[in-house]
């Protein structure tokens, strides 16, 4: 089998760059926590095939957002990011908005074909949209960086057979708080003056480590297999970030 051109593992590498795939690993880890979290019987594992669709419907989610995200700041990315492949022109600002698009249709799409509410995805989809529209104009969209993940929890959580326990819950407002705090760390990085290059390895770091929040709500729930799994996913964060950007 021939290998693949270095352009075009160049240009794969561009848009997982703009997917922030480094990130994924978390996001699967959200993933098994709300299915779980929010199972009929706490600590059963989810169908095989609803855990693969789902990994897949958040990473696409995730992904559009995230490539949306590089479309709206392409002006202040040219300024502070001028690394990144819209402001180098390597990725056209139009293909990333057509690219980034489907990707969030299709992942939020794959959710409601999967049984979710049509509602829920749609509170998704627009939290996304205006963090991605927001960020940078109001410190406040730190709650909406949160409310992304949080999300995506409840839109799981409205799939046939899953339903929304007091544990559920409180997980939910553990990873919003820990996502704000990792969110205004994030901010901090292009103040005037602050160490960017610490509070990058800071926010990075924090990132990888978002899966010991869903391990330890699995803890409490006694579901000892998935929260192992959750804290496997830090060290394939770890790897994924140093193959693909994450923030």
């Amino acid at each position: 089998m021939s290998a693949l051109p270095s352009s075009s593992v160049s240009s794969f590498r561009l848009w997982l760059d703009l997917a922030r795939a480094g990130n994924f690993p978390s996001v699967w880890s959200n993933v098994l926590a709300a299915l779980v979290l929010s199972g009929s019987a706490v600590g059963t594992w989810p169908a095989p095939s609803l855990l693969v669709l789902t990994f897949l419907a958040g990473s696409l989610a995730y992904a559009g957002g995230t490539t949306l995200n590089d479309v709206f700041d392409a002006g202040f990315d040219r300024k502070h990011r001028p690394e990144r492949a819209i402001p180098r022109g390597l990725i056209a600002r139009a293909t990333a908005g057509l690219v980034g698009g489907l990707q969030l249709a299709l992942g939020l799409g794959l959710l409601v074909f999967l049984g979710a509410s049509p509602l829920a995805a749609a509170g998704l989809g627009a939290v996304i949209l205006l963090y991605d529209w927001l960020h940078k104009r109001w410190t406040g969209s730190v709650l909406l960086m949160a409310g992304c993940r949080v999300m995506l929890a409840v839109t799981l959580a409205t799939l046939p057979g899953q339903t929304m326990t007091s544990t559920f819950i409180a997980w939910l407002v553990a990873l919003f708080v820990y996502i704000v705090v990792l969110s205004l760390l994030a901010r901090r990085e292009y103040h005037p003056g602050a160490p960017a290059e610490k509070l990058a390895k800071i926010v990075r770091k924090m990132l990888a480590f978002i899966p010991f929040v869903d391990a330890l709500a699995l803890l409490a729930s006694a579901a000892w297999i998935p929260a192992a799994c959750c804290v496997a996913s830090v060290p394939l964060g770890k790897w994924a970030q140093r193959n693909a950007a994450s923030s």
